[in-house]
Formats: C-alpha cells, sequence, structure tokens
C-alpha cells in the first residue's frame, strides 16, 4: 500500500520577501553590519550523499547548474517479485527474488530546464548520454505552474487527493530496481540544469531580492543552492562571500562589490566635522587599527567543486603576520577552484584593510550620508566607507571603515584537490568467457570434489553485471544460474604465447595483452607477491602467473617474468593461438557454477545477458571438470636390473593442492592409488605403485623385432577420470 511520506514541500524561500527586505532597509544597511547572524542559520554546504524524507524539509532554490540530493516527498513500500526456473529432468527449481519500489523526490523549488546525471549510493544511476545503469520506470516535472499529477502517484493515492506539485521540480521513480543497493531504497543525488551556463551574481541576488532590487555584481558561477529561513539569510551568505555592500535605492535597494576602484569619488566631510554631540562635547576623532593578533589572518571557503562531481571544496587563503585568527565560510555554490581561491584572497585583503576604523559626528547638511557612501574625512588620501550612522539633535554619528582596493584576479592554476570518480560510460556488449580451473580460487590448496566451472564477464565502461543462464540443447536458457556481479579484469591475446620448452619459468617469451576497456589495469608483482598468488591468470586453458606488466599504449600490455604450466596445465603450454581469452583469476567478477548446473566432462553452454544486450551472449566448453581430474605423473626414469629386467618409475602428483608447507608427502586425493602403463599404445599393467616392472624376457622380445626404444605412456587412474599421458621414451 502507497505511503504519503510528505504532502507539502515547503520552499526555501519562503514568505512575504518584500517585507523581509524592507525589514532590513530600516537597519544598518552594510555587509558585516546588516547581515551578521542574530540566532538565524543562512545557508550551508550540505553532504551530496544525505537524502532526507521530513516532514516541511527545505526544498532550495536552484540556479545555474548543481548537484542536490532532494527530499523523498511520496514513496511505496517495496516490491516484491520472484522467477522460478529449471526442476526439469530431476534437478531441483530455482526461485529468485527481486525487489523494487516506487519513489518521488522533491528536488528545486524553481523551475529546472533539464536533468543530467543521477547517482545513487555515490554510483552512477544515469549518465551523461542519458543511459540508465539499472532498469528504472523515470520521469521529470521540472516545475512548471501548469505541470499534471503524476499518473502513477495519482493511481496510488486517488486522482483527487494528489498535487500536481507545481512550481516544485520532481523526479518521479517507478518499479526501480533495488538488486545493487542491498534492495533498500539508495541515497539519490541529482544533476540539475536550471540555467544554461553560468549565472551571474546579480541575477541571483536580483531573482531573491524582488522588484525594487538593482545589483551591480557582474561575478558568474557555475551554480547556487539557496536555502534559508528567507531571502534576508541568503542574502547575508551571498554578500558575505563576495564583499558586497547593500544601500538603499529609490524604491528599494541597490547592491555592489565593497572594494573600490584606484579612481573613486569620495565625499570630503572634513568641513561637517562637530565638536559636540547633543550640547556635549566629543573628542577630535582619530582613526583606531585593530590589532594585529585578533585581525584574521586564514579565511577559508568552502563550495562545490564541477570539476570533482560537486564534492565539496576547500580554498584557503593567508597573509603572513602573528594572528592566529581563522575565519571559515560556507557558500552553497558551484564553482571552479581558481574562482574560490580569488574570492578567498579578496576577502583576506579587504579584511585586512577594512581593521582601520573611526567614529565622527558630523552637521545634518543635504548630502547624503547614508551607509555604504564613500567618505574623505581628513588631509590623507585615504578613503571610508559608512558603515552605520545614528541621527542626533543637529548632528549625525558616522561609523567609517577604510574602504579597500580591488584585487586582480589571479591566473595561477589552482589544485583543488583528487577525487574518486564513478564512471560514466556505456555498458556495452557483453564479453563472456568460462574457465575450468583444476583447482578452487578460494582454497587452492584443498582438494575438491566438485568441479570448478567459472564465468566472467566484462563490458564497456558502464557495464556493471548480468544475469548468466544455462542453455539446453534446444537452445533455451533454461535454469538461472545467478548474476554476475562484477566485470572481470579480462582482455585477449593478439599473438599466441610461444611455448617455454621444458621450463615452467619463462624468461625469454613476452606475451601481449589487449585489456577489454581502459579502466582494467594490470600491476607488477615480485617474488613475495607471486608466492602468495598475486597475478594468477588464465590464457585459454593454461594457468600462469607473470611478474612484470608494461603498458604499451592503447590499453595494451606486455606481459614477461612468466611462470608457465601451474596446477598441471603445463600440456597446454604448446597449444596457444590467436585471440586467446586473458582473464585476471585473482579479483573481483568470477562467479562459479555450481555443478548441479552441468554434468563434468560434458559439454555445456550458457549464457548470459546484461543491461546493454540486445541478445543473450553464449559461451560453451566442451569438456568440464579439470579439478576432478588427476594430474599427470613427472620425472620419469627407467633402470635395468641385474636380471635384466627392465624397471620403470615416476613421480605421482596429487590435485589436492599446490603447496608443500612441511616437506612431507601431499596426500594422494584419491580413492586409491592406481596407475595405466601403455608401451606402443597397448595396456601392459595397472600397478598400485609408482613403478612397474618389464621382464627380460619380453624386453628380449622387442630386440629381437629390431625395436630399440619403447614409447612409454603413464597415466594415473582417480575417482572421477584419469590424467592426461605422461610421455616418454626408453631406449632398451
Amino acid at each position: 500500500m502507497a505511503s504519503l511520506v510528505l504532502t507539502a514541500a515547503g520552499t526555501a524561500i519562503g514568505g512575504p520577501i518584500g517585507g523581509a527586505l524592507g525589514a532590513v532597509l530600516g537597519r544598518q544597511v552594510d555587509q558585516n553590519i546588516l547581515f551578521k547572524p542574530q540566532g538565524r542559520e543562512g545557508p550551508r554546504l550540505q553532504e551530496l550523499a544525505v537524502q532526507t524524507s521530513s516532514y516541511g524539509a527545505q526544498i532550495p532554490r536552484l540556479y545555474g547548474k548543481m548537484r542536490v540530493a532532494g527530499t523523498v516527498i511520496w514513496a511505496t513500500d517495496l516490491k516484491e517479485s520472484s522467477e522460478s526456473n529449471g526442476g526439469g529432468k530431476g534437478r531441483p527449481s530455482n526461485t529468485t527474488y527481486s525487489y523494487s519500489a516506487c519513489l518521488a523526490v522533491a528536488l528545486s523549488s524553481r523551475n529546472i530546464a533539464s536533468i543530467g546525471r543521477i547517482w545513487a549510493d555515490g554510483k552512477i544511476l544515469r549518465g551523461s548520454a542519458g543511459d540508465f545503469k539499472t532498469e528504472t520506470g523515470f520521469r521529470f516535472y521540472g516545475g512548471q505552474e501548469d505541470q499534471a499529477a503524476d499518473g502513477l502517484m495519482a493511481s496510488a493515492e486517488a486522482a483527487g487527493e494528489t498535487p500536481a506539485y507545481r512550481g516544485l521540480a520532481v523526479a518521479v521513480f517507478e518499479d526501480m530496481d533495488l538488486t545493487d543497493y542491498g534492495n533498500r531504497i539508495p541515497s539519490l543525488t541529482f544533476e540539475l540544469i536550471a540555467d544554461n551556463g553560468a549565472v551571474s551574481v546579480g541575477a541571483i541576488i536580483d531573482d531573491i531580492a524582488g522588484n525594487g532590487t538593482a545589483a551591480f555584481v557582474e561575478d558568474q558561477i557555475d551554480g547556487f543552492a539557496a536555502t534559508g529561513q528567507d531571502g534576508r539569510d541568503v542574502l547575508g551568505v551571498i554578500g558575505e562571500s563576495f564583499s558586497l555592500s547593500f544601500l538603499s535605492a529609490p524604491g528599494g535597494m541597490m547592491a555592489e562589490p565593497r572594494q573600490r576602484q584606484e579612481e573613486v569619488a569620495a565625499v570630503f566631510i572634513y568641513d561637517d566635522i562637530v565638536a559636540s554631540r547633543d550640547g556635549e562635547l566629543v573628542e577630535r576623532p582619530e582613526s583606531r587599527i585593530l590589532a594585529e593578533t585578533k585581525t584574521t589572518r586564514q579565511y577559508s571557503l568552502r563550495y562545490y567543486d564541477p570539476a570533482r562531481d560537486y564534492q565539496s571544496g576547500v580554498q584557503n587563503a593567508f597573509r603572513p603576520g602573528q594572528s592566529r585568527v581563522v575565519r571559515h565560510q560556507d557558500f552553497p555554490a558551484a564553482m571552479e577552484a581558481t574562482k574560490a581561491k580569488n574570492m578567498a584572497q579578496t576577502k583576506l585583503w579587504l579584511l585586512y584593510q577594512e581593521r582601520s576604523t573611526v567614529q565622527l559626528d558630523v552637521l545634518r547638511t543635504g548630502r547624503s550620508m547614508k551607509p555604504g557612501t564613500l567618505v574623505r574625512w581628513d588631509d590623507s588620501d585615504d578613503i571610508w566607507r559608512v558603515r552605520n550612522w545614528e541621527l542626533h539633535r543637529g548632528s549625525i554619528s558616522l561609523a567609517l571603515s577604510k574602504a579597500g582596493f580591488a584585487i586582480p584576479d589571479t591566473e595561477r592554476p589552482t589544485d583543488n584537490g583528487r577525487s574518486v570518480k564513478e564512471l560514466d560510460g556505456l555498458a556495452g556488449t557483453t564479453r563472456l568467457a568460462l574457465v575450468d580451473l583444476p583447482f578452487a580460487l578460494d582454497a587452492p590448496a584443498q582438494l575438491s570434489d566438485n568441479p570448478k566451472l567459472y564465468a566472467a564477464a566484462a563490458g564497456d565502461l558502464g557495464w556493471r553485471h548480468a544475469e548468466l543462464f544455462v542453455v539446453a540443447a534446444d537452445g533455451v536458457a533454461s535454469d538461472f544460474i545467478g548474476q554476475i556481479p562484477a566485470p572481470s579484469t579480462m582482455g585477449t591475446t593478439p599473438e599466441p604465447l610461444p611455448p617455454s620448452g621444458a621450463h615452467l619459468i619463462d624468461r625469454r617469451n613476452r606475451l601481449l595483452v589487449q585489456m577489454h576497456n581502459r579502466n582494467m589495469i594490470l600491476h607488477h608483482a615480485d617474488n613475495a607477491q607471486l608466492s602468495a598468488g598475486h597475478n594468477l591468470a588464465a590464457i585459454g586453458r593454461e594457468i600462469i602467473q607473470f611478474g612484470s606488466a608494461e603498458p604499451i599504449g592503447d590499453d595494451r600490455y606486455q606481459l614477461s617474468e612468466l611462470l608457465r604450466g601451474l596446477g598441471g596445465t603445463e600440456r597446454e603450454m604448446g597449444n596457444h593461438g590467436t585471440d586467446e581469452d586473458f582473464i585476471l583469476l585473482k579479483g573481483a567478477g568470477l562467479t562459479e557454477i555450481e555443478a548441479r548446473h552441468f554434468v563434468p566432462f560434458h559439454p555445456v553452454t550458457l549464457s548470459a545477458i546484461g543491461r546493454g544486450d540486445d541478445s543473450p551472449i553464449f559461451r560453451s566448453i566442451d569438456n568440464p571438470g579439470r579439478a576432478l581430474k588427476p594430474w599427470s605423473p613427472v620425472h620419469p626414469y627407467s633402470v635395468f636390473r641385474d636380471n635384466g629386467d627392465l624397471e620403470i618409475g615416476w613421480t605421482r602428483r596429487s590435485r589436492a593442492g599446490l603447496i608443500w608447507p612441511d616437506h612431507v608427502e601431499i596426500p594422494l586425493a584419491e580413492e586409491a592409488e592406481k596407475y595405466r602403463v601403455r608401451i606402443d599404445n597397448e595396456i601392459v599393467d595397472e600397478p598400485h605403485v609408482p613403478v612397474t616392472l618389464l621382464p627380460a624376457a619380453t624386453v628380449q622380445a622387442y630386440r629381437d623385432v629390431s625395436v630399440s626404444s619403447l614409447s612409454i605412456e603413464v597415466q594415473q587412474i582417480g575417482s572421477h577420470n584419469v590424467s592426461d599421458p605422461l610421455l616418454f621414451e626408453v631406449p632398451i
């Protein structure tokens, strides 16, 4: 049953703004006095990962391009879906469950032109190309005054009881798949485009303050999120960050930068200075300078950095001196790092210049002495700005501070720090590979009585996962195996890997690997790392390790310092061709295929389908089950006994593991020890020990027919299969 989380969304700029601004003009108008917080909180930077659903939560008024979390205003309970697969030919059926949800998120109390990327739990949900990485029914309402109520919400809540949220930008998700997010609604953040290109600070001030305001501020920023108790709070944080003065003007007010230019007109008030106030003598005015230890030495500005996917950034400005005073300012705007650095430097310099103040009384004349007016009160060239004033009988008390000069912007590049960005790319076609390993990846040193067949898949940069199925003999996907949860590090070999002879340590050959996309990176490994199992890879049917991985451009690597034929795959060293699969075995993405989905040593076909596939991708393997197959014997020898009998022996190997930790014989890992010996393709013995004896008479019989050497073939007979043969010649 649908539940209405939030029935009415408040706007960031609430109440009659004209009344608030009227009250502002009746007070001290200068920035540091007029907008000094008095038990109020202005706009602050909010963490992008936070998404709320609180009643009465503020919805920001957005300008330019910004990334916001939004507020969930409506949602349904989670919807559970189940699907059964398989169950034929004596196999149990598989029932899989998936969950989805419907929700609506309020984004902006100002019209939004379009929507860009969407993040879910910090991962890209909607790319810049408009592609969704997870299936969902998405609709967007820009906040127009004529927008209609959403059909999904109306059907759940009743058409007459569902608001259209006119004037409010809203995103609606219908049956959003929650598989990738732990079957819960993820925290969503949205890239919103309210205006085309950068927006001027003056335009933001004019929009917030309403009619009657003229803002002479040419600075431009990429985006701004206006929040606060009222318009006064928003104007306050803008004025504080850009060092603006708000002045009364006919019919309203005016905003302009507080830093003055070199050539500026100032009112000379020296002759108007009086020595008495309300009939009492006052001291001759003298300027005062704030103590060095109380003057701001460091100014820190926090902002949103578009180059870092709108994560918060900090730019600091410093000046020399003994002071330890640090001022921090949160400015909820998106801008380049250089812009933020210039703002911080300008603000710090103005604070330093404005540390000089003076209090004086002047005659009440017809000349304007309102706050913001530039004046000169002595014979020096210093120019002062009226900060506030107080009326008396026949005089006006003025509080002045020295007017600071404008500071030219720096052109030097500014470091905005590094960020780990979520890749935004299309999924592309799924590439599927099957790997039949002779051991378990999670426990290579332990015996397993189950085959170890793994599926690996990848795609383009935006590929995330794929559904995996068993394909029946008629070519139809029957059993659902599961999900390949992440892309594997994989590629292809444009050239065949040459054999290394009998040497398992191959320092001569080089292997060229073309990685599937640029996000797949290979690394070097030293001897200790190789011993710990690093850089284990499958190339065709051979298992190798590589110590050196040199990038050579175009997402290609040249691998060297190779360990060959691992896991009993030495017979595959000479069987390589072009365009074989290269799969890094240690890492994410490999999905084990349970033994119930196929029959060992019989062909099996699997299919995978990802978000970017128009049709399933098929891959077959002829003879899976190497983990159940004994390893071939090694190190053959032959010796004639004194009586002429020929002793032929070998060293057995066990599939129980690869590690020899205590120099004790590795367990056989089979129900019984047994071998099959052939001479010239004829079975001559099946001993239970790694040695067979050829009688002297038999040896002589071969010699009588001019046989000078015997072709010996030895296989180990295991519980599930026989090993590959050990082939060697014995001269007689």
